[in-house]
């Protein structure tokens, strides 16, 4: 079985005791960027633990089993004289955590609906973290959080710090070096996508392509080095060009993979008189990606029109 393990960026905010534990396994820190606890039906995510923990380490979501994906140890430095021992657990939340704010609900009270978070070790079991259930928490993953093939968990000294996990149809990656043309189909690779169908037990890789429950929305921006913006909702979007300007190919599982989402998207053919990616333009698209209760984007680079 294939998995996908995620790691945070540690910051100062993540040492022993962010969380006012005092446990041998007390949480310390969780997700992407701390703090991050809004999380998907089947969403991986990485808790820190306080300390270099071993033996049996087990984890559940609302008294559901949440499998254990990968145990690893980890260091925060507050400075370079303090560093302070943790352990990464990655688990993926269960299916059957079901979103507090479902789709025929336009706004819901989420702090009012919690689901415990509580990791065991060797049978103890530490205090309780509530995260906040949610249709969708796209995060697309990026070569500092993610230990797959070609990503090492660290920036890549030829690529944008912290770029993100998006290929050509042949898995090369999306960089400067290797810009996307106008009009390729694309592949991001995210996690926290929600529900499919037909679904997929949780803790299994998916054995075929299975798309999303939800339907995402997609926002394309020429402009450099942009920020994400939330998409436009279908409702709202005008019916003026493809729609693959405005949704994706596909948004599903990868198969054989825990958890593993891809975003397939064509490029867009780029307007007049935009800047190639050099020196300080380290992005000339980003790309958006829009869910019922999230969104996150990807800065790549692509060829501007008329250049060989």
């Amino acid at each position: 079985m294939k998995y996908l393990t995620l790691l945070a960026v540690l910051c100062a905010a993540l040492l022993p005791g962010a969380f006012g534990q005092s446990a041998s396994n007390a949480i310390t820190g969780m997700g992407y960027l701390y703090p991050s606890v809004a999380v998907a039906p089947g969403q991986l995510i990485s808790v820190f633990v306080d300390g270099n923990v071993q033996g049996d380490i087990g984890a559940t979501v609302l008294g559901l089993v949440a499998p254990v994906l990968e145990v690893r140890p980890q260091s925060a430095c507050s400075s370079s004289t303090f560093c302070s021992s943790l352990t990464a657990v990655t688990i993926q939340i269960p299916f059957e955590v079901e979103p507090r704010c479902v789709f025929t609900i336009p706004a819901c009270d989420l702090a009012s609906v919690p689901a415990p978070l509580v990791i065991t070790v060797n049978g103890v079991a530490g205090a309780p973290i509530n995260l906040t259930p949610v249709a969708d928490s796209v995060h697309i993953l990026t070569a500092c959080d993610t230990v797959v093939p070609g990503g090492s968990g660290t920036a890549m000294s030829n690529q944008l710090p912290c770029s993100p996990l998006v290929t050509h149809a042949d898995g090369s990656p999306v960089t400067s070096g290797n810009p996307a043309q106008g009009g390729e189909e694309l592949v991001a690779y995210a996690v926290g996508l929600g529900l499919t169908t037909p679904a997929v037990p949780t803790g299994q890789a998916a054995t075929a392509a299975t798309p999303t429950y939800e339907t995402f929305v997609l926002d394309f921006d020429f402009r450099p080095n942009t920020l994400a913006a939330k998409p436009m909702q279908p409702a709202a979007i005008p019916v003026l060009l493809p729609t693959s300007h405005y949704f994706p190919l596909y948004s599903g599982l990868v198969p054989g993979y825990v958890g593993l989402y891809q975003i397939n998207f064509i490029v867009p053919q780029p307007p007049a008189g935009i800047l190639s990616c050099s020196g300080t333009v380290q992005s000339n698209l980003t790309v958006s990606v829009g869910g019922q209760t999230s969104f996150e984007g990807a800065g790549i680079c692509v060829t501007p029109a008329g250049s060989s």
